[in-house]
């Protein structure tokens, strides 16, 4: 691909064609920040860098993405929402024990994560919303982590989860209360770069089997079932 920018394109180009260059240098732009980023992490990447790795000008860049950030941003949304969907098409696991389904689901994230994104750029982004709380990136972080959220309910939420107590489980609540219990795991794993994804696996064992086991019921701690059709939580 050369420098030309999308305003040099023919005008009687057909618009199929154009907007199919237009979503494959958006593409390679995009691979190329992935590589940069992870080779010599974001701080240290410029946008002139991407630009001259996939073979077009800063502005192009600029015109696509707006910054640095809004490439990073671009990469951990688009990456997520990919994951979520193909997680949503993956058979469910049923009649084996709780801590199974829910380590597989949290162990699952973790991994995925990794696909989206390198430790660094991750490190990157957990850093920015601490450093920079105010920037368009952080609040999109944030809202990436909500919909993170968002998406434990959604798969919990098809097993039918009875506690000691004998009343069913609050999704909403028991989907937050795992998801504090897995970020420092997380955390751990995206900054040492010693943890492997088994390390985080045990880790993540340690901490949520505990709370499982005193929560829920033994009918549901050892063969969960998934809920009858049509039914909400």
């Amino acid at each position: 691909m050369n420098r030309n920018e999308e305003n040099l394109m023919p005008k009687d180009a057909e618009p199929g064609l154009r907007d199919r260059k237009k979503a494959r240098r958006r593409d390679d732009i995009i691979a190329a920040a992935i590589d940069l980023f992870e080779r010599k992490g974001v701080d240290a990447t410029t946008v002139a860098d991407i630009a001259e790795a996939c073979d077009v000008s800063a502005p192009t860049v600029f015109n696509y993405f707006g910054s640095k950030d809004g490439i990073l941003v671009a990469i951990v949304e688009e990456g997520t929402q990919r994951k979520r969907e193909s997680g949503s098409r993956k058979p469910r696991l049923e009649g084996v024990p709780l801590a199974d389904i829910v380590l597989d689901l949290f162990s699952e994230i973790s991994e995925e994560t990794l696909d989206i994104a390198s430790r660094r750029v991750w490190r990157y982004a957990e850093a920015s919303v601490i450093r920079r709380p105010e920037t368009d990136l952080s609040d999109r972080f944030r809202k990436t982590s909500r919909l993170l959220i968002e998406a434990i309910i959604d798969r919990l939420e098809l097993y039918d989860l009875c506690t000691r107590a004998g009343t069913p489980m609050e999704i909403t609540y028991l989907a937050t209360l795992l998801y504090d219990l897995w970020m420092p795991c997380y955390l751990t794993l995206i900054t040492d770069p010693q943890t492997t994804l088994a390390d985080h696996n045990a880790m993540l064992s340690q901490r949520i089997t505990p709370l499982l086991t005193y929560v829920f019921d033994d009918a549901t701690l050892t063969a969960t079932r998934l809920r009858p059709t049509g039914e909400t939580a």
